[in-house]
């Protein structure tokens, strides 16, 4: 493996070397069974009434997430726990509960006004897409190239190296 792309913040490696290329927001969203939370600025507290749907506990965005509402006294119990974003989407569309996933995922289902996005008293932070090397290992070409392209895509944003 040349490189992993992962979320920030994660666990981390001593000989691994971290490089945002993104920021990443995640939101929470909702379907039709859920529209009188529409326009309403809930309180964290809230999620804590309502069927939610999140990623395994095994992720580092879950962990992320867990570890952001524990600090605000807000311990989650997910009726749902989905491998993927796009699961939880889909399941959200589904008005299957509310679900957590990064905007980009829930962006195509929101324009289409099949989920719409809940707002909070406070806004989750902005966490940063990835690139994972290990230092101790050189770059194949063609992992060098494909990073060297996303570059000059301007895909990396302005950023502190991880560590």
């Amino acid at each position: 493996i040349d490189f992993g792309v992962v979320t920030a913040p994660s666990q981390t490696i001593p000989d691994d070397s971290w490089k945002p290329v993104r920021p990443v927001q995640d939101c929470f969203i909702a379907g039709s069974r859920f529209a009188a939370l529409a326009g309403r600025v809930l309180s964290y507290r809230e999620l804590e009434k309502l069927p939610l749907i999140c990623l395994e506990k095994n992720t580092s965005s879950r962990r992320f997430l867990d570890e952001y509402l524990a600090g605000r006294q807000v311990r989650l119990t997910p009726e749902f726990e989905l491998a993927t974003s796009d699961m939880i989407v889909q399941f959200a569309a589904r008005n299957m509960g509310i679900g957590c996933a990064a905007e980009g995922f829930a962006a195509e289902e929101r324009e289409k006004g099949h989920v719409f996005a809940l707002a909070f008293e406070e806004g989750l932070p902005v966490r940063q897409m990835c690139v994972v090397t290990d230092n101790r290992l050189p770059l194949s070409p063609a992992a060098r190239r494909l990073l060297e392209m996303m570059e000059g895509q301007n895909i990396n944003t302005d950023y502190e190296e991880y560590k």
